[in-house]
């Protein structure tokens, strides 16, 4: 039995053995299919931090109308990186 206030510690713990389940089932599937290295192949400055000067050099590029394929070329990361920028930085906000 499971009392009300007891409800959440269980789950937790549930979730928990259910993971060290699936491990047991399918170890192959806590490999992870690609590394940093690999990202980097592709786009050298995949999670780095961003610096003030590359902010503002994706606000003034994001004004001009580039799209987020070109501003993911020139800044050399993921498209999704970029627009996870756009979103931070509230640029769609700011100029639409």
């Amino acid at each position: 039995m499971i009392f009300e206030e007891g409800i959440n510690d269980f789950k937790k713990l549930f979730n928990r053995a259910v993971k060290k389940l699936e491990k047991l089932t399918y170890p192959e599937s806590d490999k992870k299919s690609y590394t940093l290295d690999d990202i980097r192949g592709q786009h050298p400055q995949a999670y780095l931090p961003w610096s003030t000067e590359d902010d503002e050099k994706l606000e003034a590029l994001f004004c001009e109308g580039k799209t987020v394929k070109e501003l993911a070329n020139i800044f050399e990361r993921k498209a999704g990186a970029i627009t996870s920028r756009i979103k931070k930085l509230e640029l769609r906000e700011k100029y639409s």
